[in-house]
């Protein structure tokens, strides 16, 4: 009775000495002392992630748009689109940033009636951030309300996320 006693306490301290930074253990205790097995667990982390979606110099031609497709999977927890950009050429060194989903990138690109995750409005510099849940996104520059000059876009921007690994 006294050898299961301290066996027992063995396997408490044991799990006691050996959880943390990470890790989980579980102690099995069969019959005897002599088959006793320790199995150690990683327990799953948070790690931060990024995907850089441009970063530079873009040309957006008169009456035109240039665009970077991304996709959000489940797995991105905390999922943000994040960056700046700024504008010139023409009078008004002005562009319009949005983020939309597949099916409002289609029905705007093609001149329908759209909503968006994230719209700049006719600026010539600004921040972007905004979250997102899984699915599959575009980035837009446009530059369809000039007829006549083509812009120049100086944009950094990333998706970052938290993943479990």
């Amino acid at each position: 009775m006294k050898k299961i006693w301290i066996g027992g306490l063995v396997c408490i301290v044991l799990v006691f000495v050996l959880t943390g930074c990470g890790k989980t253990t579980v102690t099995v205790t069969p019959s005897s002392q002599d088959d006793m097995t320790t199995t150690t667990v990683r327990t799953p982390t948070l790690v931060p992630m990024s995907q850089n979606l441009v970063n530079g110099a873009i040309t957006v031609n008169r009456g035109t748009w240039y665009y970077v497709p991304f996709t959000v999977t489940s797995s991105m927890e905390n999922a943000v689109v994040s960056g700046s950009f700024t504008a010139s050429g023409g009078s008004g060194n002005d562009i319009i940033a949005y983020i939309f989903d597949s099916i409002d990138y289609t029905n705007w690109s093609n001149g329908h009636q759209s909503t968006n995750f994230y719209s700049s409005g006719q600026v010539t510099t600004q921040n972007i951030s905004t979250s997102l849940a899984p699915g599959s996104y575009y980035l837009v520059f446009s530059n369809t309300f000039s007829a006549l000059t083509p812009k120049v876009v100086n944009t950094t921007v990333n998706l970052t996320w938290s993943e479990l690994r």
